[in-house]
C-alpha cells in the first residue's frame, strides 16, 4: 500500500514549512555552497555546527569531550583529520541529479553509510549518527532524503513494507535503518512520479513533516534511540 498526496496536499506542506522553517533551511543551504568542501576548517565547524544543532541532529551529545574541550571542537578536529575522504563521499553525493532513477537512490544510500560509519569513529558511545549523516549530506544535495524520527513515523503510514517490493539491494557498509527508510522513500517518489505529480525529495520531506498528528511540533531530540535524532517530534519510533 502506498498513499500518494496529492498536489495540493505537497503545496500545502511546502508552504506551511516556508512559512515556519524557510529562512533556517536557506541559511543552510548557502553556507554549504560557501564552503563546499572541507579544507577551510572555520567553514566546516560551521556547517557542522549550524546544521547539527538546527536540526537537532544529535552528533555533540554522542561526543564526551575531554574536560575543558567542547565537543563541535573534537568534532571538528576529527572531520578535518578526515576531509579527504569526506570530500570524496560529498563529491560522489553531488553527482546525483533530480529526478532520481532507482540506482541514484542507491548511490545516496551507500554514501550516506560510508559518512555514517566514517562519523561513528567520533563517537563515544559507537552508536551509528545515521540522521546527522543524512542531514549534513542533504544541505550539500537536497536529492538526499532526510531521515529522523518524524520522517520515518510519517513515512510509515504512507509506505507499507512489503519485503517483495525493495527496488534495490542494500549496498555493502550502508546503514540498514536509512537503507530501509530509502526504499519506502523511494517508492513513495516514484509513484508520485507515476501519477504525474511533479515531486523532488525536498517537498516529499516537508508532506512527511505534516502526516504524524500526535502532540507538538518541535525540533527536540527526546526518549532512547540507536539514533535518537529529530527536527519536530516528541517522541522516537
Amino acid at each position: 500500500m502506498i498513499v500518494v498526496p496529492s498536489a495540493a496536499q505537497l503545496e500545502a506542506a511546502s508552504t506551511a514549512f516556508d512559512r515556519d522553517w524557510g529562512a533556517v533551511d536557506d541559511t543552510l543551504y548557502a553556507i554549504c555552497r560557501q564552503y563546499p568542501d572541507h579544507s577551510d576548517r572555520r567553514g566546516m565547524t560551521a556547517k557542522l555546527a549550524l546544521i547539527g544543532r538546527a536540526y537537532s541532529a544529535g552528533l555533540e551529545r554522542r561526543v564526551s569531550p575531554p574536560k575543558g574541550q567542547q565537543a563541535i571542537t573534537i568534532i571538528a578536529d576529527y572531520v578535518y583529520e578526515h576531509r579527504g575522504v569526506v570530500d570524496a563521499i560529498i563529491g560522489d553525493v553531488m553527482a546525483v541529479q533530480e529526478p532520481l532513477a532507482v540506482g541514484d537512490m542507491q548511490q545516496l544510500v551507500a554514501q550516506h553509510g560510508r559518512l555514517t560509519g566514517l562519523l561513528r569513529g567520533v563517537t563515544s558511545d559507537g552508536k551509528a549518527p545515521r540522521s546527522f549523516a543524512a542531514k549534513y549530506l542533504h544541505f550539500h544535495n537536497r536529492a538526499v532524503p532526510i531521515y529522523d524520527s518524524y520522517a520515518a513515523l510519517g513515512l510509515g503510514k504512507l509506505v507499507q513494507w512489503d519485503p517483495k517490493s525493495v527496488p534495490f539491494d542494500r549496498p555493502s557498509g550502508a546503514d540498514a535503518e536509512y537503507h530501509a527508510f530509502c526504499v519506502r522513500f523511494w517508492r513513495l517518489y516514484s509513484a508520485c512520479l507515476t501519477a504525474g505529480l511533479e515531486v523532488t525529495v525536498k517537498m516529499l520531506d516537508n508532506y512527511l513533516w505534516t502526516v504524524p498528528e500526535q502532540g507538538p511540533r518541535r525540533r527536540r531530540e527526546v526518549g532512547p534511540s540507536s539514533d535518537c535524532s529529530t527536527r519536530r517530534c516528541p517522541s522516537q519510533i
